[in-house]
């Protein structure tokens, strides 16, 4: 990932409202390089039988829609003041999103292939339990979009099927950081049931780069 890149990104991150708002606390502000990033999310699903799904005419539907990738970098910046926190990461990869959905009709299935190259996470909590959440509604994911019929991004996470991290502060204290999460959850979501197989895996070191320009871009908040 190119300096450029590192500088765009971080300023991505303090428009979405890092700095910290005005507090008594003196606000705490910790910049990370993503060193390496993989996930992966398996979403196997049908139509669940009941008046949803004869509504939204997907009964009959089954199918599997996979999104992974490795090998991927980032960056990610934390603003702490008192109990507040505003923060977020962004993930940059090569990625694949694939669907494989058998219709109704016993016919040839439906398949594609989306190639995909952002991701991140934001997080909420706060100071003491730190979450960060994935696909989160604020990002407007559609990394299991693609031409045929499935459960959406937002249905999994409103469902509860999509899992969190969460740490404490003083994690980000550390000179290395892991962290990762991995589950297998059931969910039914509109006119949809089925599994949610979901792993990631991020590792993250400090960086004085990234805190540089993030000093700077929030020396005025």
């Amino acid at each position: 990932m190119t300096r450029g890149v590192v500088v765009v990104a971080v300023a991505g991150l303090l428009a979405l409202a890092l700095a910290a708002p005005a507090s008594a606390a003196r606000p705490r502000r910790y910049a990370f390089s993503i060193t390496a990033v993989s996930l992966s999310e398996v979403v196997t699903f049908h139509g669940d039988g009941g008046p949803a799904c004869a509504r939204a005419g997907v009964c009959g539907y089954s199918g599997t829609v996979r999104y992974s990738f490795s090998g991927g970098d980032g960056v990610a910046a934390f603003g702490i003041a008192g109990s507040h926190v505003d923060a977020t990461g962004d993930f940059f990869y090569s990625g694949l999103t694939s669907a494989t959905v058998q219709g109704p009709d016993g016919g040839p299935p439906c398949t594609d292939k989306v190639l995909q190259d952002f991701d991140g996470f934001e997080v909420g909590g706060h100071p003491g339990a730190m979450r960060l959440l994935f696909h989160s509604p604020v990002d407007d994911p559609n990394y299991l979009d693609t031409i045929c019929t499935g459960p959406s991004d937002l249905d999994l996470y409103h469902a509860g099927a999509v899992p969190t991290i969460t740490i404490p502060e003083r994690t980000l204290r550390r000179k290395k950081i892991k962290l990762g999460v991995s589950s297998t959850r059931q969910f039914h979501a509109g006119p949809f049931v089925g599994t949610v197989a979901f792993t990631t895996a991020i590792r993250m070191r400090p960086s004085r780069f990234v805190n540089d320009i993030f000093q700077f871009l929030s020396s005025d908040l």
